[in-house]
């Protein structure tokens, strides 16, 4: 990110006067390292008016006193130049001093480099309904992404009003109680500061129809610059598949945490990805598959996993798998476990050994299969739950890890280089460092001869080794690539990262994008030999996404991030690429779900074998419909979540519907500690920053039925968990409208 120095000052040095373009290298080291001078700010009173409302059910207030700083996460959805902060303030018990610093974001706490600091004196007295803004003495440049401002005092004691006003925005603090740590704040009843920014929009991202209503006073052509679009199609005839065909090989590569718009593909992220992301490989199956826009997850790794295997949503006896860990993770600026009104259930961290998992579906129907990487949902009660027992063929890497310790190999006492601690151990046979011979295959630059391998690459090592074997056997084989990255801890290979302007995550994607390279590379030519007569490519479906929504850097224009219910939390990148099946440079608006790929593989195969209905139920829709056609964008039944425990700040006990209803996508969340409802549009409201509860009724009351309808379904294997209420031991009820 490029902030001007012009707008900088640096103790009796001022940038703009030092550097011209040709300086701007210098210019950027003096940002990164140099302290910014503290400047006076204006600071007058004025009425709370100007304020965005708190809407209902949210309030609160957090306390500013000596030792106690406090701070607000906040998003930038395009470049601004901010004038000032006005803040809500419910009282001032002591006028004094106040300071506020503006800094970026980095891994979810302000980072180290202040952007700018100003300080000014409180007025000595305040009436109610009124509040202050800090003026500053020149405009701060932001760029697109993620800043925190925090505020501070030596003397002064005042209370600002809290509420949930900003969706995607937290409250931080650091004091004596945190340890000199940021934390998020413990405020349940609102979720940020009561504020505005002068010249940052925080309240809503324009759709496509609603741009022309926000463009006036000159600002029309910066904010249609960073409107969702959707790419209109190509002309294309879509083919039949007939019922004797052959059947395809399926390739699924699940990044893990990589958001819906972190990588650089404008056609799947609807336009909103930033430079930054260089994923020339994912624009290629891009340019010659489809891209899914709509496409979700479950809110983190687990449960996505374990919905993909089953086909199933948590709620099934089998699958049972709702979040990471337990139901019952309190804390890091959560409710509390004792003001909690709930607690969460018993959950599963394995997909049940009695399910019928996908790869035993596709071993039915003639299928090799194989995994690679990432597994996360079997072994945690005993090995019949492990890969290589629930029908994948090969297993490399799959086993109760959630994540990686390591991303470079290192060399052990005794010679052997490894990863340590990574599963069992099965990519330490990848674990050599780079030699010529590898660099040169590959294409990689020689100054990495002799350095650590990296994760990514002995993923990619493996993948290239069981596509080789799986396409000399002659059958059709199913494989499942999960890469550890973008997981932390985040460490890129030197020369991505030197790609990347120096930063670790960027390079880290690219690992990701060189997967899908070498997967090209290895299809058009398994053997190796450099012959392409072999190539499986026609023969070939690979899908490409995400087992959750981003945690690190920014999801603008999406809000929230890992973990929660919101976009930023659910809604995944999807590519699908078949040549000669699937339309080239395709986009379609169809909604996926986790659980839609296995009914999805069972027609790629010719469901020539599916699981008996009474036994094994699938809960997803086959989406073959649409890789073939992709004006098809009708899933014909809503997409649901339920979640019966908590995730510390991130997600309460609630119940989710999604349903596209006359060419608009609507979001119905209940939230049972608040006992409330909120409706989103998302096709317009994408950063969900209006509940239109109260304005369309009807679709709420329609939707609230197909929840109750889908919580009370009848089948043996239906077995959902709801929280349990504290003061009676029984599970809540299913929500009523």
């Amino acid at each position: 990110m490029w902030i001007d120095p012009r707008y900088l000052d640096f103790g009796c040095l001022t940038v703009r006067k030092l550097i011209d373009m040709r300086f701007r290298v210098l210019a950027l080291a003096l940002v990164t390292f140099w302290p910014v001078t503290a400047s006076a700010a204006e600071i007058v009173i004025v009425d709370s008016g100007e304020l965005p409302n708190v809407p209902r059910n949210s309030g609160g207030w957090t306390l500013l006193e000596s030792g106690n700083s406090k701070g607000q996460i906040f998003t930038a959805k395009e470049a601004v130049a901010l004038k000032s902060l006005t803040l809500k303030v419910k009282d001032v018990a002591a006028a004094g001093d106040i300071r506020v610093q503006f800094m970026p974001v980095q891994e979810g706490v302000p980072g180290v480099r202040l952007l700018r600091e100003q300080n000014g004196k409180l007025p000595v007295s305040m009436e109610d309904n009124q509040s202050i803004r800090i003026t500053f003495d020149m405009p701060l440049d932001l760029e697109m992404g993620e800043y925190a401002f925090i505020l501070s005092t030596e003397s002064a004691k005042l209370r600002f009003a809290l509420g949930e006003v900003h969706r995607g925005g937290r409250l931080i603090r650091k004091n004596k109680a945190t340890k000199g740590k940021w934390l998020v704040g413990a405020s349940r009843t609102g979720g940020d500061f009561v504020f505005a920014l002068a010249g940052l929009p925080l309240d809503e991202f324009p759709s496509v129809e609603g741009a022309k209503s926000h463009a006036g006073n000159g600002t029309q052509e910066r904010r249609e610059a960073r409107v969702l679009t959707r790419d209109k199609n190509p002309g294309y005839s879509p083919i039949k598949l007939s019922e004797n065909r052959e059947q395809p090989n399926i390739i699924t590569v699940m990044v893990d945490d990589l958001g819906w718009n972190q990588i650089g593909v404008p056609r799947a992220t609807m336009g909103s990805n930033g430079p930054e992301f260089l994923t020339p490989h994912l624009k290629r199956l891009a340019e010659e598959g489809l891209c899914f826009t709509n496409a979700y997850a479950q809110p983190n790794c687990a449960p996505t996993r374990a919905a993909m295997l089953s086909g199933q949503y948590p709620g099934r006896a089998n699958n049972g798998v709702y979040v990471v860990g337990n139901l019952n993770r309190f804390g890091k600026g959560g409710v509390s476990r004792e003001e909690a009104k709930f607690k969460g259930p018993p959950q599963s961290e394995d997909v049940a050994a009695e399910a019928i998992t996908v790869a035993e579906a596709l071993k039915a129907n003639g299928y090799r299969t194989a995994h690679i990487g990432k597994y996360h949902v079997g072994g945690h009660r005993g090995s019949d739950t492990l890969p290589e027992n629930v029908g994948f063929d090969i297993n490399i890497g799959g086993y109760t890890q959630g994540h990686q310790p390591v991303c470079f190999a290192s060399e052990n006492k005794e010679g052997k280089w490894l990863f340590r601690g990574l599963g069992r151990g099965n990519f330490d046979r990848f674990a050599q460092p780079y030699d010529m011979k590898y660099l040169k295959r590959y294409q990689l630059p020689p100054s990495l001869s002799g350095s650590p391998k990296h994760i990514s690459d002995a993923v990619a090592d493996a993948m290239d080794e069981t596509v080789a074997a799986l396409a000399s056997e002659g059958k059709p084989f199913y494989l499942q690539v999960h890469p550890y990255a973008v997981h932390g801890p985040v460490r890129s290979r030197p020369d991505l990262k030197a790609n990347a302007q120096n930063d670790e995550f960027y390079g880290f994607v690219q690992s990701v994008d060189s997967i899908i390279g070498r997967l090209m590379t290895v299809m058009e030519d398994p053997n190796g030999d450099g012959v392409r007569d072999d190539s499986i490519s026609r023969k070939t479906v690979v899908f490409f996404t995400s087992d959750n929504g981003g945690t690190h850097k920014t999801n603008v224009p999406l809000s929230g991030t890992k973990g929660m219910f919101t976009e930023g939390g659910i809604r995944v990148p999807l590519i699908a690429w078949w040549p000669g099946k699937i339309p080239a440079k395709t986009v379609t608006g169809r909604m996926v779900h986790s659980v839609d790929y296995y009914p999805t593989y069972l027609e790629l195969a010719g469901s020539r074998w599916i699981p008996a209905e009474d036994v094994h139920p699938l809960d997803g829709i086959s989406f073959l419909n649409s890789l073939l056609d992709p004006e098809i964008a009708d899933r014909g039944k809503p997409v649901f979540y339920q979640f019966p425990g908590y995730l510390d700040q991130r997600a309460e006990p609630c119940v989710v519907v999604m349903e596209q209803i006359n060419g608009a996508q609507y979001k119905l969340i209940y939230q049972y500690e608040a006992d409330q409802w909120s409706l989103y549009n998302i096709t317009q409201d994408v950063s969900e920053s209006k509940n239109c509860l109260a304005d369309e009724p009807e679709t709420a009351s329609r939707l609230a039925n197909s929840v109750r309808l889908w919580l009370q379904q009848k089948h043996p294997t239906w077995k959902p968990k709801f929280p349990i209420v504290k003061d009676t031991g029984a599970p809540a009820e299913i929500p009523s409208l």
